[in-house]
């Protein structure tokens, strides 16, 4: 395969005096948003307020971070992230996403690959997640992201099942009409351009977002690629009401290399595993999104924010052994209402209630394969459908803005329904319900917030991890699973240390450690082709991110995460108590250095460690610590019309041979999935204001 095709070429060209969005030395902003910063005003804990004052571990990525990167996938937008192991699987848009462990188990078999698990995930509030927890990340468009909100706490009493970690990605905020183009290219057939606008109608304020993502793949059998169109707008209704719509439509193709043995990897990690190429395993996916939302607020008082969405999909996918068709809906909404109050000259109350309701829906007929293409003998034909509905009540009292209190409860009802048209006798409904509490105590300083938490979580399966195994067709549902059941306990502290008066500049930080007790951990057997719940297991860690900036044009980033990740209860095919949950290293660690050395000009140096990890429940199979190292230069410019952007960057520069993610149990031998060469590429934007 030509590594460096010549549109490739042209574009590092073009690119290799390189972009910084930043401006000049002095006053220079900051390029990336990674440590609490006081002014920044967030929604992960469903109400808006300060960074800094929310207690819990939320991290804010900025649009610099994200615009000098392939924007690819999720990962190059969470990069960094304390807490948050992102892994791009095989360079393309399939990534592995995990958060203080919640999301280990999304790899394998099943249709895991493209799917994210026990994460819920938002753009502008309105959810991607799915009612029974899965995520699937089509409408993720980090061309037009202005943000990334990170809530690494377990979010559980606020957004309800499957939300050990919340993701919200944020589209801009701009006063006057802009026109932007942008072009990246790399190596192995990558290309991406992108057409971003933004316009006002009367007081409102609209987006619309193009974009075509290309990438021909390292390894055989990896090619995927993306067209999206999306549009969102706001406008007021009166002087205290917002009324906002979203649209979007997305169609996608990926394949997949699958899971190679240790000795495969070493032979030819290019490869792709036999069987995923004579099933030319894939999913096409064509989803489309209409969303409406509803902002009411009175100033200082009260505020109701409502959502309502409905996804129309049409879903194509080649696994194991037979075609799948699905047609869905996913129909949901929600409502939040909050009220603050003051109770005395020094205690301020904050009340807070809200509700969420999401319905999935549709059919699904399982074709044989022959020579990986569908055939017309039907092998299933049924219909699964789940919902999810719950809600949740919050009060906090703040005294003197030196103390706060927090308690909240959440309910939630999930039920699913199987009907198998071929032989009804094995149609069933299932239910899982669940009461979460949460409470914090925060003491609040100019600079810092010190804050202490306990919460419960709760998870239940997604819907294609409940089949049964064999032996137990008599039912649609595996009757070895049970919903996940967690507490968690956290301390943590955020804020500043020094700031760009003193003598030594800016040093931001965000640190926690956490402890997480988890009932019926949910565990994927025979290559992720089936799910069972686990006894016992338990979670600890700490996470540290700092962000100092000695001058204006030097800026240091490191975030270092370690943890210990453990089942305490757990016999399946043998006794695996004491051994490690896999999939799950116990130290990673990410650093950055950006130089400014003239106006517009930015340098930057990157590296990535990550530690070793098990692939199985029996600890013999595992992967080795690897180390990246990466470097950038950016340019920008300001021109009469606009501005100008180009950028140059290189990942895996010493080309080091790793795996990037892993088969969890899985068979054979066949664990590892390996990771992206040493790879270079490129872009160039243009922006018309």
């Amino acid at each position: 395969m030509n590594r460096f095709p010549i549109r490739t070429s042209l574009v590092i060209a073009l690119s290799c005096a390189a972009a910084f969005t930043a401006s000049a030395q002095d006053g220079a902003p900051r390029d990336t948003l990674i440590v609490p910063i006081r002014g920044v005003t967030v929604t992960g804990s469903r109400v808006p307020e300060a960074v800094l004052r929310t207690p819990a571990a939320l991290t804010v990525v900025g649009k610099d971070k994200i615009t000098p990167t392939r924007q690819i996938s999720l990962a190059d937008g969470l990069a960094g992230v304390p807490g948050v192991f992102s892994q791009n699987r095989s360079g393309a848009q399939d990534v592995r996403i995990t958060i203080r462990g919640y999301g280990a188990r999304g790899s394998g078999e099943r249709s895991n690959t493209g799917n994210m698990r026990g994460i819920r995930v938002l753009t502008d509030g309105v959810p991607l997640t799915e009612p029974d927890g899965r995520t699937s990340l089509e409408f993720i468009d980090l061309g037009n992201t202005e943000r990334i909100e990170v809530l690494r706490s377990n979010g559980s009493v606020l957004y309800g099942n499957a939300s050990g970690g919340v993701v919200n990605l944020r589209s801009p905020v701009f006063d006057s009409p802009f026109t932007e183009w942008s072009a990246r290219a790399g190596e192995y057939g990558f290309h991406r351009e992108q057409g971003v606008a933004g316009f006002l109608l009367g007081s409102g304020r609209g987006v619309l977002s193009v974009y075509n993502s290309n990438f021909d793949g390292w390894r055989r059998h990896s090619a995927s690629t993306t067209t999206s169109v999306q549009g969102r707008f706001t406008g007021p209704l009166d002087e205290h009401t917002r009324l906002g719509m979203l649209l979007g439509f997305v169609s996608s193709l990926n394949r997949f290399p699958g899971a190679l043995t240790q000795a495969g990897v070493d032979a030819d990690p290019r490869q792709a595993n036999t069987n995923f190429v004579t099933r030319d395993e894939r999913r096409f996916n064509r989803v489309g999104r209409v969303a409406m939302t509803l902002e009411r607020d009175v100033p200082e008082s009260q505020a109701l924010n409502v959502t309502a969405f409905v996804e129309p999909k049409v879903l194509e996918r080649s696994e194991r052994g037979s075609y799948r068709d699905f047609n869905r809906y996913h129909v949901g909404g929600s409502a939040v209402w909050r009220l603050a109050t003051r109770l005395n000259d020094d205690v301020q109350a904050t009340w807070t209630a809200g509700a969420d309701e999401q319905y999935q829906d549709g059919t699904i007929q399982f074709f044989y394969l022959q020579d990986g293409a569908r055939t017309d003998s039907i092998l299933q034909n049924k219909r699964e459908g789940a919902n999810s509905a719950g809600g949740f009540v919050q009060g906090e009292l703040r005294w003197h803005e030196r103390w706060g209190f927090r308690l909240a409860a959440r309910y939630d009802n999930l039920w699913y329904i199987a009907e198998n048209r071929i032989d009804p006798s094995v149609n069933a409904t299932k239910r899982f319900t669940q009461i979460a509490p949460k409470g914090s105590i925060s003491r609040y300083f100019e600079r810092n917030t010190v804050y202490a938490s306990v919460g419960g979580g709760v998870e239940a399966p997604a819907f294609n991890e409940i089949d049964p195994p064999p032996g137990y067709g008599f039912t649609s549902f595996n009757p070895f699973l049970e919903p996940m059941i967690s507490r968690s306990y956290e301390i943590g502290a955020k804020g500043e240390l020094m700031n760009e008066a003193g003598a030594w500049g800016r040093v931001g930080y965000d640190a926690a450690i956490y402890w997480i007790d988890v009932r019926n951990e949910i565990v994927p057997f025979n290559n992720g082709s089936y799910f069972f719940t686990a006894g016992k297991s338990r979670r600890r860690g700490g996470e540290l991110g700092l962000d100092w900036t000695p001058r204006n044009a030097v800026t240091l980033a490191t975030s270092v995460n370690v943890s210990d990740n453990e089942y305490l209860q757990y016999v399946s095919t043998g006794d695996f108590g004491g051994n490690e949950i896999p999939g799950l290293p116990k130290v990673f660690i990410d650093g950055s250095v950006k130089w400014r050395p003239v106006r517009g000009l930015g340098l930057s140096g990157s590296v990535k460690h990550v530690g070793k990890y098990f692939a199985d429940d029996a600890n013999l199979a595992s992967t080795k610590a690897f180390t990246l190292l990466g470097a950038g230069a950016e340019y920008a410019w300001a021109v009469t019309f606009g501005l100008l952007r180009a950028f140059v960057a290189g990942d895996n520069l010493a080309d080091e041979e790793y795996v990037s993610s892993v088969f969890i149990n899985g068979t054979s031998g066949q664990f590892y999935e390996p990771g992206l060469p040493r790879n270079v590429y490129g872009g160039v934007s243009i922006s018309l204001r």
